[in-house]
């Protein structure tokens, strides 16, 4: 009989341990998966500091959901090809070191910060909830934040149109999800 009291007491006590931890869980999960300000600091500091820094891309990079948008052709390969994640950073890398004349003296604009509005209040996930601000915002759950550079100059015929990082911070750790990178021709004046 004693090894059945036993028995019973240690399922109760696992079922309470679980019951803990799955409450736990419960009000830890959403701030947990929320970019802080302190990330954002992180960032400043480990990955654009030096940027472009093939360090820190990989330290970043989701290689399981990375995407790659862009309208060059080497790029548009890699990225239509299903090359692996480490190739792709490696042809960006490679493409803003090279062409440095079109990748210098530019600056990130302010990020956008994207959010479910009321999402730690027990908000319901809808479209219509979803917000993009310039500041980031007070007592909601930052998942994105989008780093863009206004278009560059025109360089040998050619224009950066728009470069856009994005990281996001959900499940997983805070990663670079995406980097589009587009290019125009055009005519120095």
């Amino acid at each position: 009989m004693e090894h059945v009291k036993a028995l019973r007491s240690s399922v109760v006590t696992a079922i309470a341990l679980s019951t803990l931890c799955a409450c736990n869980m419960a009000f830890a999960g959403p701030k947990d998966s929320c970019i802080t300000t302190h990330d954002l600091q992180t960032l400043q500091r480990d990955f654009f500091t030096n940027f472009p820094d093939g360090q820190a891309f990989a330290k970043y990079v989701d290689k399981s959901q990375f995407e790659l948008r862009t309208n060059a052709p080497e790029g548009r390969k890699l990225e239509q090809g299903g090359s692996p994640t480490a190739e792709k950073i490696d042809w960006l890398i490679r493409t803003m070191n090279t062409h440095k004349d079109l990748f210098s003296g530019f600056v990130f604009d302010k990020p956008d910060f994207t959010y479910m509005r009321g999402q730690l209040r027990g908000g319901q996930p809808s479209v219509d909830n979803l917000r993009t601000s310039k500041r980031f915002p007070k007592n909601e759950c930052v998942q994105e934040v989008n780093y863009e550079i206004p278009a560059g100059a025109c360089v040998m015929s050619q224009r950066l149109n728009r470069l856009s990082i994005t990281f996001v911070k959900d499940e997983r750790p805070l990663s670079l999800s995406s980097v589009e990178m587009f290019f125009i021709a055009c005519t120095a004046k």
